[in-house]
């Protein structure tokens, strides 16, 4: 004969209030570590999100490289041949594309003249480079380079800044006299060094060469695949360029180097942090277990008593598993939504961060608070099934 489920479950709980000390004790180990989990989880999806924040409000990350002849102050151009060079060389490389700097600083539409602009050629190839995206009507075609056209994409930046909220498609503006058509507007993003300007103005990189009459700098936009590439990529750009030109000392300049290095300040933080929490949960398990181990020692008539009324082995094992696993769910819930609101508070009162709450973050927390539980009175509850009956009775 067995205990039906319905009196099992009865008797775990009755039990549960009978003992508060130990209850609370074992919640308060419980909470204790699922809160430091918890925490340090949170930490890291903040983290993580102000980095992509960050990111998104640049170019996709990239190196330019610069050539420059031992005692000259003016960088050399880069060429096409060092373009295919560096993609058969270098595996890590996601997209290279051109970009050429006009010495042209200011653009007028009708009677608005705005300064401190950047104007760019760039090559077919700038959008995959950059991940930019267009806001409004397009951006360069191939007709658009062979046939030499004078037409420009701006920023949404600048384009409000012209055009006061009309549609900048189709207008006409000047630069340096030069008409230029606008074809279409893309976002307005930095490239981290805090430099400020108006806006910026993109012609086709063949326009471009026409307009400086051969004057203009051109260097290499080279973009990895993914963030943590750019260390390796920036080494094998440098050697890559050093060995075809001997003769001169190659500069590296990215977009992406204080991202680069906060990220990896988040994740030293991260895992010591998890080290925190795997520590906090460990001494949460050892205390469970400890209160576990006493509580088979104090509850042998009680033990006894279920054996008596026809509770099985396992009955009586679970009966103990059943209470670390309800104690567990409790204290987790307890410390994952008190963290929770911790860090909403964190997050919007002292702070601007962002954050989510995650079910997935949660159920991480709630998942190593019930791993603890049941691993901590396993043996305990071992232990209580094999209590002797007669000898319990006898207690």
């Amino acid at each position: 004969m067995s205990i039906s489920t319905c009196d099992f479950i009865a008797i775990t709980i009755k039990s549960l209030y009978r003992n508060p000390l130990r209850s609370g004790l074992t919640l308060l180990g419980v909470f204790m570590g699922v809160a430091a989990v918890s925490a340090t989880l949170n930490i890291g999806s903040i983290t993580e999100a102000q980095i992509e924040a960050k990111l998104a409000e640049r170019d996709k990350p990239y190196v330019m490289p610069y050539l420059r002849a031992e005692g000259s102050f003016s960088p050399e151009p880069l060429k096409e041949e060092d373009k295919k060079l560096l993609q058969q060389n270098i595996e890590k490389i996601r997209s290279i594309s051109s970009v050429s700097w006009l010495f042209i600083n200011r653009v007028q539409f009708e009677d608005q003249e705005i300064t401190e602009i950047q104007l760019q050629g760039v090559s077919p190839n700038y959008i995959e480079t950059t991940g930019r995206k267009m806001l409004q009507g397009r951006f360069f075609r191939t007709a658009d380079f062979a046939q030499y056209r004078p037409v420009a994409i701006v920023d949404r930046q600048l384009a409000d800044l012209l055009f006061q909220g009309d549609n900048p498609l189709g207008q006409a503006i000047y630069a340096e006299g030069t008409r230029l058509i606008i074809i279409g507007v893309t976002e307005t993003k930095t490239d981290g060094s805090g430099f400020q300007t108006s806006g910026t103005v993109w012609v086709p990189q063949t326009f471009a060469n026409v307009l400086s009459g051969g004057l203009n700098f051109v260097s290499l936009q080279i973009s990895p695949y993914i963030l943590e590439d750019m260390p390796e990529l920036k080494q094998r750009v440098e050697k890559v360029l050093g060995q075809r030109h001997p003769k001169t000392i190659v500069y590296l300049q990215d977009n992406a180097e204080d991202l680069l290095k906060e990220k990896e300040l988040q994740e030293m933080a991260s895992r010591a942090l998890t080290l925190v929490g795997l520590i906090a949960l460990s001494i949460a398990g050892v205390g469970i277990a400890n209160i576990s181990i006493a509580s088979v020692v104090e509850r042998i008539k009680e033990i006894g008593m279920l054996r008596a009324i026809g509770a099985t082995r396992t009955e009586v094992m679970a009966q103990f598993i059943l209470e670390s696993v309800i104690l567990s769910l409790v204290g987790g819930i307890a410390a994952i939504a008190i963290v929770h609101g911790l860090t909403v508070t964190a997050t919007t009162k002292i702070i601007q961060a962002p954050y989510q709450f995650s079910t997935t973050r949660a159920s991480l927390s709630l998942g190593s608070a019930l791993l603890v539980g049941v691993g901590a009175s396993f043996f305990p509850a071992l232990k209580a099934s094999r209590v002797d009956v007669v000898e319990a009775l006898r207690a």
